[in-house]
């Protein structure tokens, strides 16, 4: 009996015992076999493993996202470089068509983006909406990266779906440095949106004081009007500057209308005409509605500062 007792135990248990143990090393093993999913919970233990098992570097999760986007996103440089020597994809994109590259932009990791282009990324590449590596690179601002991607070949020119361009992005939010590398790289400086609007108009609606004189400096036309392109406007669909502007409307109008009244100062001192009435109202008209507390415009002057400035300027003479 014992010994019946005993093979039977043999030949029913022990399979079943290997079995589960089998089945076991197969979950685990299948729970490590995605690069990016270990990359993206930062198990460098696992990704260790995984690397040395020469596991598929470019496995997708659902979403389209790998390994490398993972460790992109996380600025870790080191694996960034590992997944590229183990033949990364530097140009995959996840289901929202994000670049391993536009991730670098949107984080301002210059070494990063150089690192990915040497890596085969390619810097022209368009994501949702025609935006690019360098529009991302502009808007935050990061002088390296946005010379890294000039230096690749990125076209300074090249426009979204809303004809907004790398120097617009970079106007608006003020970035004086970047605004001139772009431009000394060739970006338009009066590139014109069926609104009217220009790189100045931008720089001068956030009041980006710094910005707009450099682009003044460059050539911009500081006596420019909004007139909308009739032509463009059907493509330029929502952009936002796209919302009811008055025709006629000059930059110097535009900061007052805002309240950016020290670019107002400084917009007349650089040349701006006072008496513009091609709006059909003057700077001193628009001072009449614009009504703006000192404190919340972060010390500009006040609007009487505005009005010793106009009347120095002979436009109260002349009204």
């Amino acid at each position: 009996m014992l010994y019946l007792n005993t093979k039977g135990y043999i030949q029913n248990v022990i399979p079943v015992i290997f079995a589960s143990f089998n089945l076991y090393c197969c979950v685990a093993l299948a729970n490590e076999s995605n690069l990016a999913d270990a990359v993206e919970s930062q198990d460098y233990q696992v990704i260790g493993r995984l690397l040395d098992r020469r596991a598929e570097v470019n496995l997708p999760q659902v979403d389209g996202m790998t390994a490398l986007h993972w460790a992109v996103y996380y600025d870790d440089f080191e694996l960034v470089r590992k997944l590229l020597s183990a033949g990364a994809n530097a140009n995959a994109e996840n289901r929202y068509g994000i670049l391993p590259l536009s991730l670098a932009a949107i984080n301002a990791n210059n070494e990063m983006v150089e690192l990915l282009i040497s890596g085969g990324a390619e810097v022209n590449r368009t994501m949702a909406g025609g935006e690019t590596i360098l529009m991302i690179a502009s808007r935050t601002g990061n002088g390296g990266a946005v010379n890294a991607l000039l230096s690749a070949g990125a076209d300074p020119n090249a426009e979204d779906e809303k004809e907004q361009t790398a120097l617009m992005w970079a106007a608006a939010e003020g970035h004086k440095k970047v605004v001139e590398v772009l431009i000394g790289a060739g970006a338009d400086i009066n590139h014109i949106l069926g609104s009217g609007f220009t790189p100045l108009f931008f720089a001068v609606r956030e009041g980006n004081i710094d910005v707009s004189l450099a682009l003044i400096e460059a050539g911009a036309d500081i006596n420019a009007v909004l007139s909308r392109q009739t032509e463009r406007t059907q493509r330029a669909g929502n952009n936002a500057s796209e919302q009811a502007v008055n025709q006629g409307l000059s930059p110097l109008l535009l900061a007052v209308r805002n309240g950016h009244f020290e670019l107002a100062i400084e917009l007349v001192k650089k040349g701006a005409d006072p008496n513009d009435m091609r709006s059909g109202f003057t700077p001193l008209h628009t001072m009449s509605w614009v009504r703006k507390p000192d404190s919340s415009d972060r010390g500009d002057p006040s609007p009487n500062s505005v009005l010793a400035v106009l009347a120095r300027s002979n436009l109260l003479k002349r009204l």
